[in-house]
């Protein structure tokens, strides 16, 4: 199973940003991801940890610690708790096989370089961005 901890802390800041001002819930903000309350609770936990999410003054005032143009998804990614890298190399092929013996250091040079433009394009894309997509996307609906 993939793991959505980059998507769901997004989507928790873009909601967060969409409804910039008014009361909103751990238990909301759940039912939007249609997942946990304590696990809206742990993303918020680091969100405030790494300053991206502002403290708050009471459980349902919460804002951006900074304008969403000057957070992109980069910075998201830079903050997710074990993230591992995009793609994993399977380092446990035979020794004995050329093909086995070479692939995985092969493969760990791609897949550096496949990091390298992945984050770079991260550091393109902001949460303005995102937020005008979803505001767009409702004004079609």
């Amino acid at each position: 199973m993939a793991n959505t901890q980059f998507s769901d802390t997004i989507h928790v800041l873009v909601y967060i940003a969409y409804f910039k001002g008014n009361k909103m819930t751990s238990q909301e903000i759940a039912s939007s991801l249609e997942t946990s309350p304590s696990l809206i609770r742990k993303i918020m936990a680091n969100l405030k940890r790494h300053q991206l999410l502002a403290p708050t003054h009471g459980p349902t005032q919460l804002a951006l610690a900074r304008d969403p143009a000057d957070i992109t998804l980069r910075d998201i990614y830079a903050i997710l708790p074990g993230q591992p890298p995009l793609f994993n190399v399977d380092t446990h092929t035979s020794q004995n096989c050329p093909v086995g013996r070479a692939v995985p250091q092969v493969l760990t040079t791609y897949y550096q370089e496949i990091q390298a433009a992945a984050e770079a394009k991260m550091a393109k894309i902001t949460l303005q961005d995102l937020l005008n997509d979803v505001t767009l996307l409702q004004r079609l609906a």
